[in-house]
């Protein structure tokens, strides 16, 4: 590993042990998650409960990228792309609460600046650790797209 691929690794073991700062509450008291996140006690918890244990799933999959980022270059950058997209989420809530997820959007304004700060964080990291052919870059952007595109035209002449 080189120092870039070394503190992606870094971060994002303290991105798995933020999550566990969430997931273990919501799976063992998730009486506490509803209050600091503004949803109502009354309702069942099995979906808080549900998002703990998805994010254990998140977590081993974050490990995977973590023990060999270059090793496994798409679950690393699939690791970034979910952070970006979780933060995503959150800032519709925060902002816009479009389907009037919780009666308290401003809580939603912290969860979504860690998830894209990690997201923005590991992203350079890789981007600076991974070999050239790994990066984002023009060049591999065009070489994506004209593999896409000869996928699509094979899948297009066959019967």
């Amino acid at each position: 590993m080189n120092t870039y691929t070394r503190w992606f690794s870094r971060v994002t073991w303290i991105g798995i042990l933020v999550n566990a700062a969430f997931w273990v509450p919501a799976l063992f008291d998730p009486d506490t998650i509803s209050r600091v996140l503004g949803i109502d006690p009354n309702l069942y918890t099995v979906w808080l409960r549900n998002v703990g244990m998805l994010l254990i799933l998140v977590g081993m999959f974050n490990a995977a990228a973590a023990l060999a980022p270059s090793r496994y270059p798409l679950v690393s950058w699939l690791v970034v792309g979910s952070r970006l997209t979780a933060a995503t989420f959150f800032l519709e809530v925060w902002l816009f609460n479009s389907l009037n997820s919780s009666d308290r959007p401003g809580v939603f304004m912290y969860l979504f600046l860690v998830d894209m700060t990690f997201g923005i964080v590991k992203g350079v990291l890789l981007n600076l650790g991974l070999p050239e052919d790994s990066r984002i870059s023009r060049k591999n952007m065009r070489r994506l797209g004209l593999g896409l595109m000869h996928l699509l035209e094979v899948r297009g002449n066959q019967p």
